[in-house]
């Protein structure tokens, strides 16, 4: 085993000890090789850098409703196609809010995906739609701050949005460094140590922000790219996760 690491140097040792909310986190940091450790991550992430555009909309207001009808229960694919859906029957107004049922008969619409035999329905119409108007409304109600973390402290007061979607909405609009801590990024974190595994979102997200862009600074990559490649190779294998990172404790829908 390797020395403790306690500062910054050029490579991180075999054991790696953090200091998160007043307690201390002590994980291997692993080898690029070794399925489901820090340096794997690391490793995959700077192999397979995702793209640096990422904004979902043409607009915040796009942006906003995009993130919320996407998110945990819903493949990307699904999320984005009734997004299409929502914006091509022309709902997106601050300016003119749109009434809940009038987003919800859009949501009820069997969606065509891109690879799929069938058309799928989208599993959440009425809670999406309600949150989809409140949000709406919000933004019509009041002005949005430029400034990254001022946006992302804002958009917390937006119905139904939680730390998630707001640092969710706030990279993808203003490209800013901010960890998007989701289910999958959870159980790859628990699984390589540098989460514990009694956090729980959304309550404890500061000390999953911290914890996670402590390992991307340790590795020398964005989190907003390590959590990017996290959540895009455990969505993709889906119920196959626990092959990569073995099986971690559930959690429940976050905002």
């Amino acid at each position: 085993m390797g020395k403790p690491w306690r500062g910054q140097q050029l490579s991180p040792p075999e054991i790696v000890r953090l200091q998160i909310e007043g307690k201390e986190i002590v994980f291997e940091w692993g080898r690029s090789f070794e399925l489901g450790t820090a340096a794997f991550w690391v490793a995959q992430t700077k192999m397979r850098r995702p793209p640096a555009e990422r904004r979902l909309g043409s607009s915040l207001e796009e942006e906003v409703v995009a993130c919320i009808l996407g998110g945990f229960g819903l493949p990307a694919s699904v999320g984005l196609a009734a997004f299409e859906e929502v914006r091509n029957s022309g709902l997106i107004s601050s300016a003119c809010p749109p009434a809940v049922p009038a987003v919800q008969s859009v949501l009820e619409r069997p969606l065509t995906i891109h690879g799929r035999n069938a058309p799928v329905r989208y599993r959440f119409p009425r809670q999406r739609a309600e949150r989809v108007s409140a949000a709406l409304q919000f933004l019509g109600r009041k002005s949005a701050p430029n400034a990254p973390i001022e946006l992302r402290a804002w958009l917390l007061g937006v119905p139904g949005i939680g730390p998630k979607t707001a640092s969710w909405i706030t990279r993808n609009w203003t490209g800013a460094n901010v960890a998007i801590i989701d289910i999958h990024v959870r159980r790859a974190g628990i699984s390589a140590g540098f989460f514990r595994p009694e956090w729980r979102l959304p309550q404890d997200y500061p000390a999953f922000e911290a914890a996670f862009r402590a390992v991307a600074r340790l590795g020398h990559v964005s989190c907003a790219d390590l959590d990017a490649r996290i959540w895009g190779d455990l969505s993709f294998l889906g119920r196959d996760a626990p092959l990569l990172i073995g099986e971690t404790p559930p959690e429940s829908p976050i905002g």
